[in-house]
């Protein structure tokens, strides 16, 4: 059994890719998934939209060309404000630097009618009536051509004549893409949130930026989305990369990563709802259509697990899928992956659809344990799966891929007990691995969005490096640590150990000691550290055990336990009896320069005025004191080095140095005073 156990893991490693999976929404509009005609904007044009968002009597009217994100700025809007009565009073606004001209105080119950002009076309609102609370929206969008006739269905995309019976420009293909702005102050991103349309704004929902600056350095930066559904970012900084990201709804929209312009700004859009841009049609077979050979398969988060099911019919598989409240998931693709032994048998995948039920059932599946098999689906953006199985030779297969409630609370996540640490020493430097199972001990699905689970590393580190397995889930942020990406799913038995994370990184050292310092924001479980036996290498700190030897393919080991630290604590210990190389003679040889340079000055100098060789010291007691200073000179350079390598050995290091340097100037230039009188 055990044997089994291990054969089904190997073999089904290829299903064990962690990675966040698009979620193929159908098109608004009516269209089947993966296609469908764009909503006509010219139907919405000057159609009055309300919002309780905005202040009784308040309309706003936003103009743009062609698309609601190409603002007119500076235009002027006049409207007709009629009252019960039947007076009309006429009113003008100018736009801001979005577009919108805004008219307060209109008055619950009067008429309301906007117009305004555009590279000579005349755009007209309809006329609406102003409700007694909350305000209303609309747009007025030049470049747009006539509304189509009642009924009359919009062509495909991208086809139509132009000015009449032409598709609306594709919504998915702008999406998150960067638009220069003038208007804007140097150095701010906009960022529109919508469902749908534009216009539809997401109010009071954060937006996660990821700002990159030329020397690679990373910082996560959130703002809220306002009543229109923007959120700014000021102050981004000029040549840096600027990514944004955002949840609605459960589905992940983010942003293309661009570069912030050194005059205005820049806006883009986070449109949920759209769907994947196109992308030459995506076909999704049939039910229990096969797919074999080299088509892509991955396992995101765990959240189910498969049983043996005597009852079922012999190579029959059912998997069901519910929701966050146990519910059906009806009409969903589910993907089956099948990895086989050997260099012959690739990676097969199948498909089927749930039922009314929430259950895909697939049939004919080969049996026994060379071939290992797994299932997984999208949902709301995330890939869901079950843990590798095989079918028994008798009996089918039941399993169950669960949606999880969602949070990107940090601090349910911890990582674990049972982690390992590894020191290993190579030419001054502490190489050390760390292997860390993460946990998420709540009954959520976290989803940590793009900032990831933040991992600082000890400051000074240099070279990290990410595990194989790991190159889809870890970041590397330079000056920083390691950032975990990808959502983690409830443990659940042992399961926490298939989240188990490994990254590498060196911290240079001075001397044959070196502090060991390590924030962790997360917590760490009970560990293991692991040190090479060498010479009289030890390591002792707060909740570090004794010592115990241990042998490895030839290599002996020091492995020590390390007690739980709580989140915020630092992992800190002190490593002692590290080799170290002997800088003498490079230190002296400095010194040693340094004082041929001086010397060839001063004696290139005459002596001072009125200075007689009787008063200077005899020679051989100033060769002596030369002597003396120059052994204490290269204690000095000693210390001053061992001080520049940050490891502090008292202060005053460089300041007795330079006294040094200046009694040997004054010794040096007394021997060239004895030494004058024989110049010819």
């Amino acid at each position: 059994m055990r044997v089994t156990l291990i054969s089904l893991l190997v073999l089904a490693a290829p299903l064990l890719v962690y990675q966040r999976a698009p979620e193929a929404q159908p098109m608004f509009g009516g269209g089947a998934p993966g296609g469908g005609g764009m909503p006509d904007l010219r139907m919405m044009n000057g159609k009055p939209l309300p919002d309780s968002g905005l202040p009784a009597g308040t309309v706003t009217v936003r103009v743009a060309r062609k698309m609601p994100v190409n603002a007119v700025v500076g235009a002027t809007v006049t409207a007709l404000v009629t009252n019960a009565g039947g007076e009309t009073k006429k009113r003008t606004a100018t736009t801001d630097g979005s577009g919108r001209a805004t008219f307060d105080g209109v008055g619950a119950g009067n008429q309301f009618q906007a117009e305004v002009q555009v590279d000579g076309e005349t755009i007209k609102s309809s006329e609406f009536e102003v409700p007694p609370a909350g305000g209303i929206r609309t747009m007025l969008i030049a470049g747009l051509g006539g509304a189509p006739a009642s009924g009359q269905p919009m062509p495909a995309e991208g086809g139509g004549a132009p000015g009449g019976g032409r598709g609306m420009p594709d919504l998915r293909v702008m999406n998150g893409k960067p638009l220069p702005d003038p208007g804007l102050a140097a150095g701010t991103v906009s960022v529109r949130v919508a469902r749908k349309m534009p216009v539809n704004a997401v109010v009071g929902t954060e937006v996660t930026a990821l700002i990159t600056n030329p020397g690679g350095d990373t910082k996560k930066r959130t703002a809220t989305t306002d009543a229109s559904g923007r959120a700014i970012f000021e102050a981004v900084g000029a040549g840096n990369q600027f990514q944004a990201e955002v949840k609605v709804d459960g589905e992940t929209i983010k942003s293309t990563a661009f570069e912030v312009p050194p005059t205005g700004g820049v806006r883009t859009m986070l449109i949920a709802g759209l769907g994947p841009a196109p992308a030459g049609g995506d076909d999704d077979g049939g039910e229990a259509a096969g797919a074999p050979g080299g088509e892509s398969f991955t396992l995101g988060a765990a959240t189910g697990a498969a049983q043996p099911a005597p009852d079922l019919a012999t190579k029959t598989l059912e998997v069901r899928a519910l929701d966050e409240n146990g519910h059906p998931l009806a009409h969903l693709t589910v993907q089956l992956g099948a990895a086989g032994q050997g260099a012959e048998n690739k990676l097969q995948v199948t498909r089927a659809t749930t039922n009314a039920d929430g259950v895909a059932r697939f049939t004919g599946l080969a049996t026994g344990a060379s071939i290992g098999y797994a299932a997984a689906l999208d949902y709301h953006g995330i890939r869901l799966g079950t843990q590798p199985f095989t079918m028994p030779d008798t009996g089918g297969v039941r399993a169950e891929i669960r949606a999880l409630q969602r949070t990107n609370d940090p601090s349910i996540i911890s990582f674990g007990s049972g982690g390992r640490i590894v020191l290993q020493m190579h030419d001054e430097v502490l190489q050390i691995t760390e292997m860390l199972p993460i946990e998420n001990r709540s009954e959520k699905l976290f989803d940590p969005g793009p900032g990831g689970v933040e991992i600082p590393l000890p400051k000074g580190f240099v070279n990290a490096e990410v595990g194989e397995a790991d190159r889809g889930k870890l970041e590397i942020r330079k000056n920083y640590g390691i950032a975990v990406h990808g959502p983690i799913p409830p443990v659940r038995g042992t399961s926490g150990a298939n989240n188990e994370i490994t990254f590498a990184f060196v911290v240079p050292y001075r001397g044959s000691t070196h502090d060991y310092h390590q924030i962790m924001p997360n917590g760490l479980g009970a560990t293991v550290l692991i040190i090479e036996q060498a010479g009289d290498l030890t390591v002792e700190g707060p909740g570090i055990g004794a010592r115990q030897a241990r042998e490895l393919s030839g290599h002996k080991y020091w492995v020590m336990p390390i007690e739980a630290i709580a989140p915020g604590q630092k992992l800190a210990f002190l490593v002692t009896g590290l080799p170290t190389s002997d800088y003498t003679g490079r230190i002296a040889a400095g010194a040693l320069a340094l004082l041929l340079v001086l010397a060839s000055v001063v004696f290139a100098r005459k002596p001072a005025s009125g200075r007689h060789p009787s008063a200077v010291a005899d020679r051989g007691r100033l060769m002596e004191r030369r002597e003396a200073l120059f052994q204490q000179l290269i204690t000095a350079e000693r210390e001053r080095r061992t001080q520049a390598a940050g490891i502090a050995l008292g202060e005053g290091a460089k300041e007795r140095r330079n006294e040094l340097v200046t009694k040997l100037e004054s010794v040096y230039r007394d021997l060239a005073a004895l030494d004058e009188p024989r110049a010819p």
